[in-house]
């Protein structure tokens, strides 16, 4: 009969990549004003200065600013560059794609159900993938995680994190923006710094 060993196995989450998910807290008629703004054959990209979404866009401000205070990131401001809306009918589908050129991005769920599709955020470590035994997928060995889409739900996460909506079985609509962080980049006398 074979002795079992006891061992003691530590666990570090290295270099982890966090998506931030907050409740708009939003009434419907706040989600109403908002849905009525959209035109999706004329698209505006600067939905945040229009007043239908003043209090939005302040709630995007705040979790952002409580997101660089969890991770002790030193900032003077934040500046949303741009804001829009997102349509998906039933069978449409978003290709992979990043933000570039910013900070953050979010997205947000005005209209959602059971059938809409979530987002889906790949694994940002290429090498993560050059030799993957079978498992059953989880948040720690995953090349790919998901969330769905809920009305009322929004999700902040690094630009940079490659993603993608999958074909959806609901109409879907969504309102996305992007954050650049106003301050100092990199440590002085460095040649590696910027004020922004």
């Amino acid at each position: 009969m074979e002795r079992s060993i006891m061992v003691n196995v530590k666990s570090y989450s290295c270099f982890p990549t966090m998506v931030y998910e907050f409740d708009g807290g939003l009434s419907k008629q706040n989600h109403a004003n908002m849905l009525n703004i959209l035109d999706f054959e004329n698209p505006d990209n600067n939905l945040h200065e229009h007043l239908a979404f003043l209090s939005f866009t302040k709630i995007v401000k705040e979790c952002t600013k409580e997101i660089l205070r969890i991770n002790q990131y030193f900032f003077e401001d934040i500046e949303i560059t741009n804001m829009w809306g997102n349509l998906l009918s039933e069978k449409e589908s978003h290709p992979p794609h990043t933000h570039s050129n910013n900070i953050f991005s979010g997205v947000y769920y005005l209209r959602a159900s059971d059938q809409t599709a979530p987002i889906q955020f790949f694994d940002p470590r290429p090498q993560a993938s050059v030799f993957k035994p079978r498992n059953s997928p989880n948040w720690n060995n995953s090349s790919m995680i998901q969330f769905d889409s809920v009305e009322g739900k929004g999700f902040i996460f690094p630009s940079w994190l490659m993603h993608w909506v999958p074909p959806t079985n609901g109409e879907r609509v969504s309102v996305s923006w992007n954050v650049i962080i106003r301050g100092d980049y990199g440590e002085p006398n460095t040649l590696q710094n910027a004020h922004i």
